[in-house]
């Protein structure tokens, strides 16, 4: 009797052994799947030309030192450096996209990278009248490397004209409550283009006329 008690535990455990096999095989196998699936998605298209993303780890070592020595010498909070790895450039304009890799190792860009660099209700430069223009001026020491000459009218970023969103330096916009400035400005010696942050000396309002 004592020997048929063994056995039948050990026979239970063996049938439980396998099953922890089988359900591990399984597991691995759907973990697999889904990080394949995943990787194979299509990476997101540039908010500004259309085409797909690249990863910003593919820029030559010498492109990759260049802006984030741009950013070291700015020695601002606001424009601190990022990881390349991280990253992603749209090929046709240059711009970096920071902090779009995810978790899955994939690129994922929309228009809320605005949002996401600085929270605001941001308008695009050149919705502004000229009035408003001189008072965002006023509140800042210097707009120099913006785009401030060839600004689309349209006042939502994601409504930029193809004209527009070729154009380098990138777009400017405004924080309409604020006066804070985000903007695309050139790495020098390169073709590529980050984007900047820039808060004035002094706060500002704008009123925008109503709809």
């Amino acid at each position: 009797m004592v020997k048929e008690s063994l056995l039948t535990v050990t026979s239970a455990e063996v049938l439980l052994f396998g099953i922890a096999i089988l359900g591990t095989f399984f597991l691995l196998f759907g973990v697999f799947w889904l990080g394949w699936w995943l990787t194979r998605r299509e990476a997101s298209l540039s908010p500004y030309s259309g085409m797909p993303l690249r990863r910003a780890t593919d820029l030559s070592y010498s492109s990759m030192e260049k802006v984030l020595r741009f950013l070291h010498d700015m020695q601002q909070y606001d424009n601190r450096l990022f990881e390349m790895k991280r990253a992603a450039i749209c090929r046709e304009t240059g711009r970096i996209f920071t902090n779009c890799i995810t978790w899955y190792d994939a690129i994922r860009v929309d228009w809320s990278f605005i949002q996401k660099r600085y929270p605001g209700h941001y308008v695009s430069w050149g919705s502004l009248t000229e009035d408003q223009k001189r008072a965002v001026r006023d509140t800042h020491q210097s707009l120099e490397g913006f785009q401030t000459e060839f600004s689309c009218p349209i006042p939502s970023p994601r409504l930029i004209e193809s004209q527009y969103a070729f154009e380098k330096p990138g777009p400017l916009y405004v924080d309409v409550n604020t006066g804070v400035l985000m903007g695309w400005k050139c790495v020098p010696g390169t073709e590529l283009e980050v984007l900047i942050i820039q808060k004035p000396v002094r706060f500002i309002t704008i009123n925008l006329p109503k709809e």
